[in-house]
């Protein structure tokens, strides 16, 4: 493949996108995803503070916001890694969510 071919198909690949679009993109959801574990670190710690208590619904929603995130970049990607990513924080979710029902009928 000569330099003129892998220029052409590099800029067929890339038609309709705007680079730095993408990566401003690419930097909010960084600093989404790290934004929204500092809250539910900060409520964390305000609740366990303030009642002696930790409350787990700002983690089962940090966390499947999380397990989504990594779901769609394995499909998108089709990497493995992000499959393990997306599973690790699907069994976090899925704990926290059982035993957030179990705090609602007194079980617990």
């Amino acid at each position: 493949m000569t330099k003129e071919e892998i220029l052409e198909k590099s800029r067929s690949d890339n038609a309709g996108k705007d680079i730095e679009d993408l990566e401003v993109q690419k930097t909010a959801a960084r600093v989404a995803y790290f934004s929204s574990f500092g809250l539910c670190l900060l409520v964390s710690i305000l609740n366990w503070f303030f009642t002696k208590q930790i409350k787990i619904e700002c983690w089962i929603v940090f966390f499947g916001m999380c397990c989504v995130a990594f779901f769609v970049k394995f499909i998108k990607l089709k990497k493995l890694h992000e499959l393990f990513v997306a599973l690790g924080y699907l069994l976090i979710f899925a704990a926290l969510l059982v035993l957030f029902i179990l705090q609602l009928c007194g079980v617990m």
